[in-house]
């Protein structure tokens, strides 16, 4: 489905952002009971085409003076199509079963302090088509701090699911990469700062990335698909999983590394000899000559598509500069 904050050719199924809260963290009072997290909890808001969801891991405690039993709120989820909101409450433990009903209020209520002052406050409301979504999820980010009873944020980590309309390429010279349309990816972003930083100048600490294809061209051809790698700020990249392709690819175990390697390192002046390398020293090296390979290429898609994304731009975020400028 397309999003009108970021490119047609995008389809993004889901987005997520987690932070930690603290142990007994008190996110919400109400007379006699209080919404409190009894570990360090992993606070969890995903936004969806129909749907926003804040979920907890573990559940928050409803804690009530006794004998009155203590609850817990695994979730609670708002439908953009007509407002309700949904949480999950159940009994933890206690004599007297009592106030579910109002503990669900209250649950609905926290919601409600989220997406106060948003557009998301009033269904029905459509995320992909708010060209404003990324000042939306800001505004969410300041109420859970603020109106929302939340504890101070620092640091979260953003995960999202996506599949690509059309082809995604770069180059620089006879090297690039190229991820075809269709394929899918899965990433998880690590971003610092304290919630105004995260809101008005978010900073990439290192982005995880699981992608279907990802092809690595060198010197005009194709020499592997990486599946999994990282890219930490300012564009640096380790591969953590890849695979052959064309001649060394019909190479088995070993024996494709040692080609894929001769590829790669043909006139880079590597004196070593992969042939008396055992299989992981191989793989290591393999993996460094495509990472050595990759980041002149993504540097260079980076500044050339810096403002890919409405309000937000990308060499800022991930540290990378472009021509005349400085990044730190």
């Amino acid at each position: 489905m397309a999003w009108s904050f970021l490119p047609s050719w995008v389809d993004l199924e889901s987005v997520s952002i987690s932070f930690e809260l603290p142990a007994r963290t008190v996110l919400k009072r109400t007379g006699v009971a209080a919404l409190a997290t009894s570990s360090a909890t992993a606070l969890r808001l995903t936004l969806a085409p129909a749907l926003l969801r804040v979920a907890f891991e573990p559940y928050l405690v409803i804690d009530l003076p006794p004998p009155l039993g203590d609850m817990g709120l695994q979730q609670v989820e708002y439908d953009f199509r007509t407002g309700a909101m949904a949480p999950n409450v159940f009994y933890t433990g206690g004599l007297v079963r009592v106030g579910k009903g109002s503990a669900e209020d209250e649950a609905r209520a926290f919601m409600r302090d989220l997406v106060t002052s948003t557009p998301m406050a009033m269904p029905p409301y459509d995320p992909t088509s708010d060209r404003d979504l990324v000042l939306t999820v800001r505004q969410v980010l300041s109420n859970l701090e603020s109106g929302g009873g939340g504890p101070p944020v620092r640091g979260a980590r953003l995960s999202a699911r996506l599949t690509l309309r059309q082809e995604l390429a770069g180059a620089v010279g006879p090297d690039g990469f190229c991820i075809p349309a269709g394929a899918t990816i899965a990433a998880s972003v690590d971003v610092e700062g304290t919630r105004e930083e995260i809101e008005t100048a978010p900073r990439v600490r290192r982005i995880e990335v699981d992608c279907s294809s990802a092809v690595l061209r060198k010197n005009g051809s194709d020499q592997a698909d990486l599946r999994r790698f990282v890219v930490h700020r300012g564009g640096d990249i380790l591969v953590e999983r890849v695979e052959p392709l064309g001649a060394a690819g019909q190479a088995a175990g070993v024996e494709s590394l040692v080609r894929l390697f001769g590829a790669l390192a043909a006139g880079g002046g590597v004196a070593l000899d992969p042939q008396r390398l055992g299989p992981s020293a191989v793989e290591g090296l393999v993996k460094e000559e495509i990472a050595r390979a990759l980041r002149p290429v993504l540097v260079d898609w980076v500044q050339q598509n810096a403002e890919i994304v409405a309000g937000v731009d990308l060499r800022k975020v991930l540290g990378i500069a472009g021509e005349g400028q400085g990044v730190a």
